[in-house]
């Protein structure tokens, strides 16, 4: 299980999404980078961690095989299962873009 306080996130980048009503947060672990999907602008959910690999490699969380961006582009299981979690950690360390 992820102790989401504890992992080393870095080359974070957080903005409004041009897809749909929300927040898209770009980030990396372990030179690896993630796609967290957020709904809902004024009452924000999570909707989703993907895989955003720029080559084929192994989640380090998932231990999956992800190929490279956009076939990559898979849900992490294990961010799946802390979702409530990332959400809070961005929303109290990065306020400002919430």
């Amino acid at each position: 299980m992820l102790t989401i306080r504890e992992l080393p996130f870095e080359a974070i980048q957080i903005y409004p999404s041009s897809s749909f009503e929300g927040r898209e947060i770009l980030f990396r672990v372990h030179h690896h980078d993630y796609q967290f999907l957020i709904g809902n602008s004024t009452h924000p959910f999570p909707l989703g961690v993907k895989h955003f690999f720029k080559e084929k490699d192994i989640c380090p969380f998932c231990h999956k095989l992800i190929y490279a961006v956009p076939l990559g582009q898979q849900l992490c299981l294990e961010f799946q299962k802390n979702l409530p979690a990332l959400l809070q950690f961005f929303q109290e360390e990065y306020s400002d873009a919430f």
